[in-house]
């Protein structure tokens, strides 16, 4: 198997054994752009979360930024673009692309020099944010790590779904707990 093979397969591998044995989503994001930053040789990775009720884009997790939450609207930045567009963007020299939004860097005190960035579409099509790496540490951003990204956003799509699923459950079992309870107080009382 060719080297440009293997390296998704090593990384779904990671990211797929990760999946199966951690609940929480913040330890999965985490972990899963720590595997992303070492298979991308990247400085950083964050991901984009689209919050429909602000029409933002809110980071969720970056190794970097130390819960630092960063939201700018869906339409900023090459993030926005790749959101709006659903389609990835490989830059090579960000502050020479009009996409790009200095006002992070003016924020983190970190230089973005090139980047990668790809939407998380989830299997009903619907997207769920972006996915980004920053600062190649060895030239530039190649397909080869487009592809790469790629694969890391389908199945964080899958774990935010998962999540969202998660809470969603647990939230109508507590609901339907609750109203239980209470049905049974008013049975007793009328008993």
């Amino acid at each position: 198997m060719e080297k440009s093979r293997i390296r998704p397969h090593h990384l779904v591998t990671k990211l797929s054994q990760l999946f199966n044995l951690e609940t929480s989503l913040d330890t999965v994001l985490a972990v899963s752009m720590y595997k992303l930053n070492h298979y991308m040789d990247s400085e950083r990775s964050s991901i984009f979360v689209f919050d429909p009720l602000n029409k933002q884009l809110t980071s969720y997790s970056s190794l970097d930024l130390a819960k630092q939450e960063i939201r700018m609207s869906k339409s900023t930045g090459v993030t926005g673009w790749v959101f709006e567009h659903r389609m990835p963007a490989i830059i090579n020299d960000a502050y020479k692309d009009s996409r790009f939004f200095r006002g992070v860097d003016d924020m983190t005190g970190f230089r973005t020099r090139n980047l990668i960035c790809t939407p998380m579409i989830d299997d009903k099509g619907k997207c769920l944010g972006t996915i980004q790496s920053l600062n190649k540490k060895n030239g530039d951003f190649t397909p080869e790590d487009l592809e790469l990204l790629g694969v890391t956003a389908r199945l964080v799509a899958v774990a935010l779904n998962k999540n969202k699923a998660y809470d969603e459950m647990l939230t109508t079992n507590i609901t339907c707990g609750k109203l239980g309870n209470r049905l049974s107080a008013e049975l007793a009382i009328s008993a």
